[in-house]
């Protein structure tokens, strides 16, 4: 049975802040060549707004999610990330931004009509990156996620900001843990899928990938993460 590791014991990797412990792997370089790919991938498919999830909590998903974005950051002027994690949002916590209104809030406003998509949007900047990063934190927490995330308003929303936005990201729970992930998935272009090579069994992420594609969500691609350094695997691959 594989370990599972408490958020403690996790330590995440970021590629704006790396130090003399990363010197013997490019993290940047990885997260650079997958930015690649999601690029080559837009020019007939148009994956402008694309997902991320995982099996289970744990598998550097939304570490993953953020450096993804950081790289977009460093290139695009219009990058756009969501937290649509509703049960356990994290990243207004790595970034350190206020979760007071964000995605719950601007659709409830939207469903009144008294809200403009963007006024939740908070920007995340960094000497390091070339523009701000855009964060949509989670907002309030609401008793009925999966109901909110699989809602016309919703995939509306994300249609919209699309028009807004050279990129979005989003964060989302694990497909075994919640259902969330799928009607996230169907909204928007496709969905990389995160597996952890030290925490996920074979079974486990042949499950979760199966119900991703009964459910006709588009898969992008899988990224690896924990390799082992003195691994050959590159980290990404396509479906």
């Amino acid at each position: 049975m594989k370990k599972q590791h408490s958020p403690k014991a996790r330590q995440a990797i970021n590629v704006l802040e790396l130090n003399h412990r990363h010197r013997q792997f490019d993290y940047q370089e990885v997260y650079r060549s997958i930015r690649t790919n999601i690029e080559f991938s837009s020019l007939d498919a148009s994956a402008r707004a694309i997902a991320l999830t995982s099996c289970q909590p744990f598998e550097a998903k939304t570490t993953t999610a953020l450096n993804l974005a950081f790289i977009f950051a460093m290139k695009y002027a219009r990058v756009l990330l969501i937290d649509c994690d509703l049960r356990q949002p994290q990243i207004h916590k790595y970034l350190k931004l206020s979760n007071r209104s964000g995605l719950t809030d601007t659709l409830l406003h939207l469903r009144d009509h008294d809200s403009h998509p963007e006024k939740a949007i908070q920007k995340y900047e960094h000497t390091k990156l070339q523009y701000p990063l855009h964060v949509l934190t989670s907002g309030t927490l609401v008793p009925n996620p999966a109901e909110i995330l699989s809602s016309q308003l919703f995939k509306k929303l994300i249609a919209d900001l699309k028009e807004r936005y050279d990129f979005l990201l989003l964060d989302c729970p694990p497909v075994l843990s919640v259902s969330d992930a799928v009607p996230i998935g169907r909204s928007v272009d496709g969905t990389l899928f995160i597996l952890s090579t030290q925490d996920t069994t074979r079974r486990q992420a042949r499950l979760a990938i199966s119900i991703l594609k009964q459910n006709n969500v588009h898969l992008l691609g899988t990224i690896m993460t924990k390799v082992p350094l003195t691994s050959q695997r590159y980290g990404y691959g396509y479906y």
